[in-house]
């Protein structure tokens, strides 16, 4: 969720439209060679970052060798691993050379990890982590701890008249029942985190308008794939099988979520595999019969299988039932226990100390590789349930520097198929994003990302 702060101060050298479609933001133009391996950007003249300083291509060559860093920890490191240099040609020409081939290139310049940030001030010892500084439509006022983070209009933002709101403020509120009551009463806004139970609600209420958008948000069953069980692919299959994932979207859900059957990839990507490798309802038998395969033939019992789910997510926490319920009914046993947020990135996602866990992935970008890269390959952080396949690599490297479209879109869809039968993760269902807002809000078109960079675009009618 720090995206959506960091994309309303930082800006990138692109951006992405509703359909997550990129176009220049902070360059002004771009060229690409032939080859595919050297792109040049031609920055806006006369942006400035908020303290005043004007953004060069000096800043933008730092943000980037800042990012590249061998220590620097920077979580979505595949998306910067093909840059091979950044060079800064003139003040306001950058030129990057890749390794190789990267398909989704523009699209990560950008996400909002990808945001240009000032060499000066940061080179001087500026914390950006305590005060945020960057060319943005808002200048960061205040973060005050579980309760707000505050802006202001920066007036000297490059696309004249943006943004029209004078000053914005974020309610971090972590109750889901206190949310949608502060969105009923009028206290907030906009929220684009209406929880399923109560988006009937919104929608029928005077005042506010409510919006559904299937967008990038996939839940999934992780399996740690170096523990037994479920060190065995055909288990996690039988996992996979066990689940009744249109209960989990009618008792989750409410409803407003689409069962996954096949690949993570969403329909409305191009890179949609339209593979149905379960039923929506499940399938107990089959499951059974990989478990006797797998030499359980009467179920895994008596094997201390922990499910620990993150207490702060509602959805996952409503989940979790369900999908011990229909382990169950297929022979697996497992225990249900719960963790507070940051002791389970502390104790369960950072040390994949876990036999089932649960989380979502909101793909930032929409390309079909930030889909699948950060939790199928082997050498990603992301890979929590210790997944390694060399084919699987080799399907996902090859996707990502193939010369064109339908060349990436086959090698995505034999990555699909591949996950299915490995099985590293389970996907369960595709959550749609619920919003409401003040019918005073006029210009907002959602993102599919779910990302609020196109507020800047709208405003409130008197």
């Amino acid at each position: 969720m720090s995206h959506v702060v960091i994309e309303q101060v930082y800006s990138t050298l692109m951006a992405l439209d509703p359909d997550a479609k990129p176009y220049p933001e902070l360059a002004q133009s771009y060229t690409i060679t032939d080859d595919g391996l050297t792109y040049t950007f031609n920055l806006r003249k006369g942006v400035k970052f908020h303290h005043g300083d004007e953004l060069t291509a000096e800043d933008v060559k730092f943000s980037f060798d800042r990012l590249r860093a061998p220590k620097s920890g920077y979580s979505y490191g595949a998306q910067v691993e093909t840059i091979k240099s950044v060079d800064a040609v003139d003040r306001y020409t950058v030129r990057f050379r890749l390794s190789k081939v990267t398909g989704p290139f523009l699209i990560y310049m950008a996400f909002p990890g990808s945001s240009i940030v000032p060499k000066k001030l940061v080179d001087g010892g500026h914390d950006l982590n305590a005060k945020p500084i960057g060319t943005g439509p808002f200048k960061f006022v205040s973060y005050e701890p579980r309760s707000a983070i505050k802006f202001q209009r920066n007036p000297e933002y490059f696309e004249t008249g943006k943004p029209y709101f004078d000053a914005m403020e974020y309610r971090i509120i972590s109750d889901i029942t206190a949310l949608t009551n502060a969105l009923l009463s009028g206290v907030v806004n906009f929220s684009n985190e209406i929880p399923p139970k109560d988006f009937a609600k919104v929608k029928g209420s005077a005042g506010l308008t409510a919006v559904t958008l299937e967008g990038s948000r996939y839940n999934w069953l992780l399996l740690n794939n170096t523990k037994k069980p479920f060190d065995n692919p055909k288990v996690r299959q039988a996992v996979s099988f066990a689940l009744d994932r249109q209960a989990l979207v009618d008792g989750a859900f409410f409803g407003l979520a689409t069962p996954i059957l096949g690949g993570v990839i969403p329909q409305w990507n191009w890179g949609y595999a339209d593979i149905k490798f379960v039923s929506p309802k499940g399938d107990p038998a089959k499951s059974k019969a990989l478990l006797a395969e797998a030499g359980y033939p009467n179920g895994i019992t008596g094997v201390d299988i922990g499910m620990t789910l993150p207490s702060s997510f509602p959805n996952i926490m409503a989940m979790g039932p369900i999908v011990q319920a229909n382990l169950a009914k297929a022979g697996i046993q497992a225990k249900l226990g719960t963790m507070e947020i940051p002791r389970y990135w502390d104790e369960v996602w950072s040390t994949s100390n876990f036999g089932i866990t649960m989380m979502y992935w909101l793909s930032p970008l929409a390309d079909p590789d930030d889909f699948v890269t950060n939790n199928y390959h082997c050498g990603m952080a992301i890979n929590v349930q210790k997944y390694c396949s060399k084919e699987m690599d080799a399907l996902l490297e090859q996707a990502k520097s193939a010369p064109t479209v339908e060349a990436r879109k086959d090698l995505y869809r034999k990555m699909q198929d591949l996950s299915m039968q490995d099985m590293p993760i389970v996907p369960l269902v595709n959550g749609w994003l619920l919003i409401g807002h003040t019918s005073k809000l006029q210009n907002y078109r959602p993102m599919r990302t779910g990302f609020l960079k196109t507020l800047k675009d709208a405003w409130l009618e008197a």
